[in-house]
Formats: structure tokens, C-alpha cells, sequence
């Protein structure tokens, strides 16, 4: 059962994320089967809910010394699980822009750079020069377009389920919308998303692959060519996104919109987010 509690940190559309999956059954992606959708916020659950069948697997923690490890050791013998999550964002990015717009907004490079400073500026408790600097940084380095394309938005292997050493769900497409698919690449590359936190996270890309293997790997399924100064400035949209969100949370809980700690303590991620902007923006 997927529920959109009240306080939660995203204005997501419940309704909008229930017809993705719903689009998605056609489509060679693990995600699971969905039954019946109940819009409304008076439920026994606290928010509107829809129903969904039950995919076999265990959510990697790539902040887990011990899980990473486990990734790495499938990098190392046989790559399943890297080369599952490049053939199913290859599957994913399959999906164009005209046939994903009924379900999920479209955005362009520079909406989505705008709505996540809009969400920011809304958010946050003070000012942050770092985080101004990179989004004037990003706002100058419009990539050449391509064509839109469905984007999941936070696609890690965490927001993935393994079972048995093969990937057997993507779920959270709460962030999914039409546009520019090398977000995805950019987010996925992120440090981050490898379980960087207060200690440097797995070396490998995502904690799955070594990052020109992965890129060259998606390049070769999809036919795209992969600009690697591209995927940097998505890389600093995603730490950008990430900030944004983590404000929102920080705010909630403020705000008494939660008590649910762990809004309040999703502040240690800012300073790691901080540094990989400046890293990536070539402060150093």
C-alpha cells in the first residue's frame, strides 16, 4: 500500500504516481502491479492511498558499510545488478516524451532548475551562498536539448529492490516527470547516491558500477552519446534538488508538521551536498 501521509515532505500527486505505475505494466521494468486508487485524504491511513501487489527483494542501503559491500562483491563477480539498473533506465528513457506527458508533468532544463529554486527560496530557514552560486552556476550551462523522455527523478539503488542478485522492483516515481533523461545519469552520479554521508560512500557509481563502464553501458542501449560535462552540471541539479528537499523536511518538523525525527536529522546530509557543488562547480 502506497499512502501519502499528512506532513509529508513532498507536494507529490498520489494520483499522478498511481497512473505512472499504471503505465509502466507495458513496459520490460520491474514495478509492480497496481488495483484501485483512493484520492481521497479521509482514510483510516492518514492520507489517500492505492493498493499494489507485493514484489520479492530487500531495498539496498547504500549508507550500510556492510550492504555496500555486497554490491561491490556483485561489481567485482558479475555485474548483474549494474547492468539490470542501466538496461531498465535505458527501458525507462525508451519512453517518450509525447506518450509520457498524460501522466507526469513536463519540464525543460530551465523550468526544472526554476522549480527547484522556487522550492528552495520557499524553504529555507537562512541564506546559503554555495547553494545561490550553483544555481546561478547550473542556470548558465544549458545543454543542447534532446528529446524528452520519461525521468524517474531519484533513480538509486535504494529507491530499488534485489532479490537474489537481480533487480526486482523500481519504485518511488514520485519525482517522475517529462524532460531531459541525463538528469537521471547525473543524479545516479552523484556521491551521494553512492552513500556518501559524514565518510566518503563507495567509489563505484551509484555503489554499483564503475562510473565509465555504467555510462558507457547506457550509451550503447539507448544510442545516446553521453556528454560527461552534461551529466556534471545534472549532477549539481540533483545536490541542488536534494538540498531543497532536505529544507522542506527541516521546515516540516519546524513548522510542527511532524514528528517524525529523522525530517530533523536529514540536516547532516546538507553539508556533504554543499561540498560536492563546490567540488563540481571547480572550486577547488
Amino acid at each position: 500500500m502506497r499512502v501519502r501521509p499528512a506532513g509529508a515532505v513532498l507536494d507529490t500527486d498520489l494520483v499522478q504516481e498511481y497512473r505512472t505505475f499504471a503505465a509502466l505494466q507495458d513496459l520490460p521494468v520491474p514495478t509492480p502491479a497496481v488495483f484501485g486508487l483512493h484520492a481521497d485524504g479521509d482514510t483510516p491511513f492518514g492520507g489517500p492511498f492505492f493498493v499494489m501487489s507485493r514484489l520479492e527483494g530487500e531495498s539496498p542501503n547504500v549508507w550500510n558499510a556492510r550492504e555496500r559491500r555486497v554490491l561491490e562483491e556483485d561489481w567485482a563477480a558479475g555485474r548483474r545488478i549494474a547492468d539490470d539498473l542501466a538496461r531498465h533506465l535505458a527501458t525507462i528513457h525508451g519512453l517518450t516524451g509525447e506518450a509520457a506527458e498524460a501522466i507526469v508533468p513536463a519540464r525543460s532544463f530551465a523550468q526544472t532548475v526554476e522549480h527547484w529554486r522556487g522550492v528552495w527560496e520557499e524553504q529555507r530557514l537562512v541564506r546559503d551562498p554555495i547553494v545561490d552560486e550553483a544555481f546561478h552556476w547550473v542556470a548558465s550551462r544549458t545543454p543542447d536539448p534532446v528529446r524528452p523522455r520519461l525521468v524517474h527523478g531519484d533513480y538509486r539503488i535504494g529507491n530499488c529492490l534485489v532479490d537474489r542478485g537481480r533487480l526486482s522492483g523500481i519504485l518511488d516515481w514520485e519525482l517522475a516527470h517529462v524532460g531531459d533523461p541525463r538528469f537521471d545519469l547525473g543524479y545516479l552520479a552523484l556521491p551521494y547516491s553512492s552513500g556518501k554521508l559524514f565518510a566518503p560512500g563507495s567509489e563505484l557509481l551509484g555503489g554499483v558500477a564503475d562510473r565509465d563502464w555504467f555510462l558507457a553501458r547506457y550509451a550503447d542501449l539507448t544510442g545516446d552519446e553521453v556528454d560527461l560535462e552534461v551529466v556534471r552540471t545534472f549532477s549539481v541539479i540533483a545536490a541542488l534538488m536534494l538540498t531543497a528537499i532536505t529544507a522542506t523536511g527541516i521546515r516540516v518538523f519546524r513548522d510542527g508538521g511532524s514528528t517524525d525525527v529523522r525530517m530533523l536529522w536529514s540536516r547532516f546530509i546538507m553539508p556533504g551536498l554543499r561540498q560536492d557543488m563546490a567540488d563540481l562547480m571547480g572550486w577547488r
